[in-house]
């Protein structure tokens, strides 16, 4: 026979498992709309304290309040992946489905099905011994830890990159990193005329002779002299 305290610490084992990565990916679904957001972080919050109570108060008020509230959060996520969420930005439009949610709602499955049986069988007891109790409890731990952790990994990373994107770099257009160095403007046709024309070039001012032409004077001509 099973025992009903091992199967209500790995409920509340679960619980936990789901509250952390609801919590984790509340800043994402904050971000694209708040009222998603403070759903996420309601949610979260809820869990934690259902599974802190079914440790210490295990009534089967409790129970089914926590197979409620798991429930409509497991048919809030099918409903918005299947015809998309009744209201926000993106109404109408189904979601996409990931690790992230998959393990979610396996965690809060395993609540509901608990609860469930826990609400039918009304006769909670302790444990049978205390070496079960340990065993439970760092098996429902390790196993409870093992599908969180790459569940909220992933759920971080998806609101890292996200706010990553919304500023875009200008490295291109500001800084000029790698960028040519600007070439000087050519010389404009006056300008190139100008530096062409110096003092010492071939072009002779008013008043001066050739350099080639060399003045002659009477008696030396190319003639030869009657001496």
């Amino acid at each position: 026979m099973v025992d009903m305290s091992a199967a209500r610490v790995i409920a509340a084992f679960a619980a936990l498992g789901a509250a952390v990565i609801h919590l984790a990916s509340a800043p994402d679904h904050y971000g694209e709309w708040w009222p998603a957001g403070v759903f996420f972080y309601a949610v979260g919050a809820f869990q934690i304290g259902w599974a802190v109570a079914a440790l210490r108060w295990p009534g089967p008020v409790l129970m089914l309040l926590g197979l409620l509230g798991n429930a409509g959060v497991i048919a809030m996520w099918v409903v918005s992946r299947t015809i998309g969420a009744p209201v926000g930005p993106s109404a109408g439009v189904p979601e996409g489905v990931s690790r992230v949610g998959i393990t979610a709602v396996a965690f809060e499955a395993v609540v509901c099905l608990v609860a469930l049986w826990h609400v039918k069988r009304r006769n909670p007891r302790g444990f049978a011994s205390s070496l079960r109790a340990v065993v439970v409890v760092g098996a429902a731990s390790a196993a409870v830890v093992g599908l969180t952790l790459p569940a909220v990994d992933t759920a971080l990373s998806h609101s890292h990159g996200t706010a990553g994107e919304s500023a875009p770099h200008g490295h291109e257009d500001d800084d000029g990193h790698g960028a040519e160095p600007e070439k000087p403007p050519a010389p404009s046709g006056g300008e190139a005329n100008a530096g062409e024309s110096s003092p010492g070039s071939s072009e002779s001012e008013p008043g001066e002779l050739p350099s080639s032409e060399e003045p002659t004077g009477p008696g030396h001509d190319d003639e030869p002299h009657g001496h």
